[in-house]
């Protein structure tokens, strides 16, 4: 049976959800992703510090860009970020911003 895109397989196929939004699970996975995204953000920012070099830019971007990607979908997953994940993702936003002024001064 094909879903249509605007149908949900949880309702099309009658899985039982309720007890997911009477015990709190729902909560307690978005608040698992946010802490695995700030987990993930300074994994990025820690790799970033061990790429240097011209010839590592590709690489550094490639992370960068996915380390955002991530913090991005989590971001609208969870419906936000705490503090420390808000502060991790800032982080990596300086890392964008500064790494956007070394490629506009090399130009």
């Amino acid at each position: 049976q094909m879903c249509r895109p605007s149908q949900t397989p949880h309702l099309t196929m009658s899985f039982p959800v309720d007890w997911l939004l009477d015990s709190g699970v729902v909560r307690k996975i978005k608040l698992s992703s946010v802490q695995l995204a700030r987990k993930y953000m300074k994994r990025v920012a820690s790799e970033l510090d061990a790429l240097s070099g011209p010839e590592k830019e590709p690489n550094r971007e490639f992370i960068l860009l996915q380390g955002v990607r991530s913090a991005f979908r989590v971001h609208q997953f969870a419906g936000g970020f705490d503090a420390e994940s808000m502060k991790a993702f800032e982080e990596l936003r300086g890392r964008v911003h500064g790494q956007t002024e070394e490629t506009n001064q090399e130009s």
